[in-house]
């Protein structure tokens, strides 16, 4: 019971952003747009949280001979979700004027922690097509490699079986913004923006 409260007050002085969505859709992007205009806000990225590169944890693609990295279970969600607790608790007393602080909270696979999930005040879900999501996913480099047929292989149906989990998720599903990711991000931002000043006014 204490810890409920104790949670209540913390939230009382935070308002706190959810963003996911598939895989180069622009959640970094809007995440960095919310945190640059609204004064003090934080960001907590879930790929910070990626497991080390030997961990046992790891699931490998035989065929592939290339580590899933798009499981949960490919990230410390434990430590993410005790970090962002840490964050609420160490500001709990500096506020903002009368205003909230803002927490963003960026990642891939964001909605498949409850815990974290339920902290969140406001979610947003960015989509694409495979194809808007292949033509970004290919010039881009990440540590270690996509190898080739990665993205068709596990990348993509592994988003697609996210979406499709929260869609079936009716009480999930209905507290969700899903946007369009090929929208111009100034667009996306100013939608957003404004129903974030709307819930903070």
């Amino acid at each position: 019971m204490c810890q409920v409260i104790l949670m209540n007050k913390i939230m009382m002085q935070w308002f706190v952003i959810g963003i996911s969505g598939a895989t180069c859709s622009g959640k970094s992007t809007l995440a960095n747009k919310i945190r640059d205009n609204f004064s003090k806000s934080v960001i907590v990225r879930q790929d910070d949280y990626f497991l080390p590169l030997d961990d046992p944890r790891h699931n490998t693609i035989q065929e592939l001979n290339h580590l899933n990295w798009d499981l949960i279970t490919s990230l410390d969600m434990q430590r993410m979700h005790s970090d962002i607790i840490k964050i609420l608790q160490s500001h709990e007393n500096d506020v903002v004027g009368l205003r909230k602080r803002v927490l963003i909270l960026d990642g891939f696979l964001l909605f498949r922690h409850k815990d974290i999930t339920d902290l969140c005040d406001r979610k947003y879900f960015l989509t694409l097509t495979k194809e808007q999501c292949w033509e970004r996913r290919k010039n881009r480099t990440y540590e270690p490699p996509d190898v080739p047929g990665y993205f068709d292989k596990v990348v993509w149906p592994e988003y697609i079986k996210y979406k499709n989990e929260i869609i079936k998720k009716r009480e999930l599903h209905e507290t969700i913004m899903f946007i369009d990711g090929s929208k111009d991000m100034e667009q996306i931002y100013e939608t957003v923006s404004q129903e974030i000043n709307q819930l903070l006014s």
